[in-house]
């Protein structure tokens, strides 16, 4: 073998070994990466609240969602409280909606006429359930938008023996829009005007005393009650469901033919016994529906407008058209001389009767002016009749009486 041959083998011995040698001493180096692959970018995962499903399809759903303002069913944890209150539930949200339908049908046009949000279609919901003749005691709010004395007397509402403007759904609405539009022209807001509806415009102008700017929160922060916060967010909770019903799990009801309501001028003096037969509905079902009406005519100082199904409105109409020349006043005149004790309203002129010791008229002999704890229980014992008696003497559909109202206590009177 050459010299040169011997020389080239050493270098290649020495350069492997020299190789190994570096191996050895180097750290262990990570496996290759695999071979990159091009892939379309994915989409972001979806948000916490996911989106809001369309609003259920007909009306009135779809145009009363159309009109609200307020979008926050996912900013405010004390609106997602009460929405988790109301839809505890679902079948009674759905029930509560089912009843109170024909008027906020009513309420919705009223309101979408001046020009008002639709939040505000739930507004008599969360104050009374829709509930017309929401009781009150002496001073304090009543009806189906839980109007004060004072305030409805301001705003135009006579109360009295035989009207009270608060249980009248139709001079009512019209107050609480007054009142509503109010509002929102002193404070630019509709959210303070939910909340001065509550507490008044007087707080909110003095909480906006030390805040000047409501910011942009769900429910502002301005140093109102708990109270007036919680409203709001009630209303908004009710609001939010409307709007995403199928989030909440609740089903709308839809309206039926029947639930059209409609107001109408009727003239005043008329007994609401021949305004029911003229307009073919039970008078029980018209007067649940004006309970302002305490009487049994329409007085002289009342708005006399009614508020009816749009078919029995549409009878009564066609019927007042057709006894233009004077028999409704025959008829009314029949209805008079049929009703027990001649039945007359506080602005005909028969003298007042005499009153007794617990400042309530006295009784005749042939009727019974219900006393504060009376029931129709102890009326009937008093009268030695039957509660049966009295409902169907007075056309009661139940037992509820309230002081002052005058019942039918003799068959001899009862126009058999």
């Amino acid at each position: 073998m050459s010299k040169q041959r011997t020389w080239v083998r050493v270098g290649v011995v020495l350069a492997v070994s020299a190789l190994l040698a570096a191996c050895a001493v180097e750290p262990h180096k990570p496996a290759p990466k695999p071979a990159t692959v091009i892939t379309h970018p994915q989409p972001p995962p979806p948000s916490v609240a996911p989106p809001a499903p369309a609003p259920a399809a007909g009306e009135p759903w779809a145009s009363l969602v159309a009109s609200f303002v307020m979008d926050d069913c996912n900013d405010s944890p004390l609106v997602h409280d009460k929405i988790r209150l109301y839809t505890r539930s679902p079948a009674h949200f759905e029930d509560m909606l089912r009843q109170a339908l024909p008027l906020m049908m009513y309420v919705q046009k009223r309101l979408a006429a001046s020009g008002i949000p639709g939040e505000f279609v739930m507004l008599p919901m969360l104050e009374s359930s829709y509930n017309i003749s929401e009781p009150s005691r002496r001073g304090d709010p009543a009806g189906m938008w839980q109007l004060m004395p004072h305030t409805a007397r301001r705003h135009g509402l006579a109360i009295n023996r035989n009207y009270d403007g608060r249980l009248d759904p139709v001079a009512s609405t019209g107050a609480a829009i007054a009142m509503l539009k109010a509002f929102d022209q002193q404070f630019g807001n509709w959210r303070l005007a939910d909340l001065a509806y509550n507490a008044g415009s007087g707080a909110v102008a003095d909480a906006l005393h030390s805040h000047k700017d409501p910011g942009d929160s769900a429910i502002p922060d301005i140093g109102l009650s708990a109270i007036s916060r919680k409203h709001l967010a009630k209303l908004m909770a009710l609001s939010c469901i409307i709007r995403e019903p199928q989030r909440f799990h609740v089903q709308l009801p839809q309206p039926t033919a029947t639930d059209r309501l409609q107001a109408i001028d009727v003239p005043k003096g008329l007994a609401l016994r021949t305004i029911a037969g003229m307009a073919d509905v039970p008078e029980s079902d018209l007067r649940a529906l004006n309970a302002g009406y305490r009487g049994s005519r329409i007085p002289a100082h009342s708005p006399g407008k009614l508020l009816l199904p749009a078919t029995a409105a549409k009878a009564l109409a066609e019927a007042l058209d057709a006894n233009a020349s004077g028999a409704v006043a025959q008829a009314d005149a029949h209805d008079r001389d049929a009703t027990p004790g001649g039945a007359r309203t506080a602005e005909e002129s028969d003298p007042p009767r005499a009153a007794d010791d617990s400042g309530t008229r006295a009784d005749t002999g042939h009727s019974h002016v219900v006393r504060k704890g009376e029931t129709l229980g102890s009326i009937a014992r008093r009268y030695h009749v039957t509660i049966g008696e009295l409902k169907r003497w007075n056309r009661l559909s139940g037992e509820d009486i309230r002081p002052g109202e005058e019942l039918r206590v003799d068959s001899t009177k009862a126009g058999h």
